[in-house]
């Protein structure tokens, strides 16, 4: 179900702050708007937010300095960095810095509302762990590699069939398995095998799109969710995932890749479907992408 919620928007660009806001409006949201880093800071100082959408470039302020000082004022904040595509650079290193995502120009309203939805669903789930003092038994998020869990990725995934059933969309499935990895962890260690993960999944991050999603299925397995992508769009996408790997780690991966609505409708199938065509992958030699 899609929350509304209190959002900051600091922009100074008056265009793209019209367009910006009109999106999220829409979307059910209540938008604030300042045109500063200070008049933002001071805004937030009197409202509850659960999102901030700020330029980068600002005149007053760059753009890491001001995410540090949101999450000094609440860590449960998600910022959200605006950025031109081609200074996608720029957006990575602010998610460095605490921000949340980013949303490039020119804007993609799709995008807009996926991001800003997820971040919207991260702050009430943030807040309500704080509140009810549980916050591991409601935590999102793997503890090894940051990326989010494998109880989260049927709650998104219900959600995400959802909508592309709504609309309709694709959306592909992409379960990934480091290769030999046991053989690594013998020979190496585990804090080498820790090590490896987190630097797989901090990959996987840096090299796919925003509203792409990453999910640790279990142990050294890993599941990739590509929104409103079909089989020919996530096949390239995990070749490109594969070369990377290959190129900067010391393991190889092995992919299978499932399409929905064309290889199935319906979620635990589907999750099937690319689990199969990942074991043949691994069975028939092992550093490849096999389609379902």
């Amino acid at each position: 179900m899609q929350q509304s919620a209190e959002i900051l928007l600091i922009e100074d660009e008056s265009e793209a702050s019209e367009k910006l806001g009109a999106v999220l409006y829409a979307a059910g949201h209540n938008v604030n708007v300042a045109s500063s880093a200070k008049e933002g800071l001071k805004l937030l100082k009197d409202l509850k937010c659960a999102v901030v959408i700020t330029e980068l470039r600002l005149p007053d302020m760059g753009g890491v300095e001001l995410i540090r000082a949101i999450k000094n004022m609440d860590a449960k904040i998600s910022a959200v960095v605006i950025t031109p595509y081609l200074f996608i650079n720029s957006a990575i290193e602010a998610m460095e810095n605490g921000a949340f995502g980013y949303i490039t120009k020119p804007f993609n309203p799709s995008e807009i509302r996926i991001v800003v939805q997820h971040a919207v669903e991260r702050y009430f789930l943030m807040d309500e762990a704080n509140k009810k003092s549980y916050y591991y038994d409601l935590s999102i998020l793997d503890g090894l590699t940051g990326v989010y869990n494998h109880r989260y990725l049927h709650e998104i995934l219900d959600r995400e069939l959802m909508r592309a059933r709504r609309y309709p969309q694709s959306l592909s499935l992409i379960m990934v398995d480091v290769d030999n990895f046991k053989k690594y962890n013998d020979t190496n260690g585990h804090m080498a095998g820790d090590e490896l993960l987190k630097g797989l999944t901090n990959l996987f991050v840096r090299s796919l799109r925003n509203l792409d999603m990453v999910f640790r299925y279990g142990g050294e397995e890993f599941c990739i969710l590509l929104i409103e992508t079909n089989k020919d769009g996530a096949r390239l996408a995990a070749e490109r995932l594969l070369n990377l790997v290959r190129l900067s780690l010391p393991a190889t991966i092995s992919m299978g890749i499932a399409e929905f609505p064309t290889d199935s409708k319906e979620k635990d199938m589907l999750i099937d479907k690319a689990d199969k065509a990942l074991y043949q992958a691994k069975t028939t030699g092992k550093n490849k992408v096999i389609l379902a």
